[in-house]
């Protein structure tokens, strides 16, 4: 595997941290995977992932989205994408990127696959820019009820008003994120719900850019996307004939073990999406791209892309 870490300039000026994996020289090129990562991560953590796409012909582009990993400045800036539309500015760097991409490579086909956040964040790639992409899979995702959603963004505004746009709010954080280990306790760290492999989960809690606590104006944006996403007009604006992929583990807390995947699952029938189809896998965490068995996820996500 090739791989190259470049910066490329947003229409704002914001410089996204890339990394591009290509296959090695005289491999024929399938195609291309945009990846988007999950919140409190970074694109680093997938270098696995990218060589195994590449090994099988496929070249990978992904950025360390705003407020993460080495797109930040400083660690000031960790959990935060903007004073205002934060989310909105990161799904249109999302577009940016695929046109970058689709200027470099002529005529090949765009996956876009996006883990947790970045799950959802394809999903809002979706309903304004599918027809960019000839393919969208969402790991680790799922369909939150608005209400929930509409209280949080509520508390985020008013510690916004209160606190500023970059304080990070523990209330906030533990109705998040603090709560997802509760189902497997006893635990041996907090960040059990991540997956089952206690190498990774230790990698995750030793990494700096990884774990911290999203300020509260990246919370009221993230909840903001993510009422966007459940809106069934939204949902409707998808390309009815995109090919749409939804994958987690029975396990993740994130989709309530896969309740409210279904959940998605069912919207996405309802608005009449027509190639949509779903996988939970048993006994996986959060995770799936980094579980115990991560090859059959692997496997089934290289098969799909190949079908398309």
């Amino acid at each position: 595997m090739k791989s190259l870490e470049f910066k490329l300039k947003m229409r704002d000026g914001c410089e996204n941290y890339m990394y591009l994996w290509e296959p090695e020289e005289g491999r024929e090129i399938q195609g291309i995977v945009q990846l988007v990562h999950g919140s409190c991560e970074h694109s680093g953590r997938y270098v696995d992932f990218a060589k195994f796409l590449t090994d099988n012909g496929y070249i990978v582009y992904s950025n360390d989205l705003r407020g993460h990993g080495l797109t930040v400045k400083d660690n000031e800036e960790l959990g935060y994408f903007g004073e205002e539309n934060g989310w909105q500015t990161v799904v249109e760097d999302l577009y940016e990127i695929t046109k970058f991409i689709k200027n470099k490579h002529k005529n090949l086909k765009i996956i876009i696959l996006g883990h947790s956040m970045g799950s959802f964040l394809v999903r809002h790639y979706a309903s304004v820019h599918g027809t960019e992409v000839s393919g969208v899979i969402a790991t680790g995702t799922a369909h939150n009820p608005r209400l929930v959603l509409k209280f949080g963004r509520m508390l985020a505004e008013r510690d916004i008003q209160k606190n500023g746009s970059k304080h990070r709010n523990e209330t906030l954080n533990k109705m998040s994120y603090d709560s997802f280990s509760d189902q497997f306790k006893p635990i041996r760290t907090k960040q059990d719900w991540l997956t089952r492999d206690e190498k990774i989960v230790d990698e995750y809690i030793k990494d700096e850019l990884c774990g911290f606590i999203f300020t509260s104006s990246g919370f009221r944006d993230m909840f903001e996307g993510l009422l966007f996403i459940t809106d069934r007009n939204n949902i409707k604006m998808t390309p009815k004939e995109l090919p749409m992929i939804l994958l987690s583990g029975r396990r993740d807390p994130v989709g309530a073990n896969g309740k409210t995947v279904v959940k998605a699952f069912e919207e996405y029938k309802k608005a009449g999406i027509k190639n949509i189809n779903m996988k939970l896998y048993d006994d996986m965490r959060h995770e799936i791209l980094n579980e115990v068995g991560k090859e059959e996820v692997y496997s089934d996500i290289l098969s799909w892309i190949n079908a398309i």
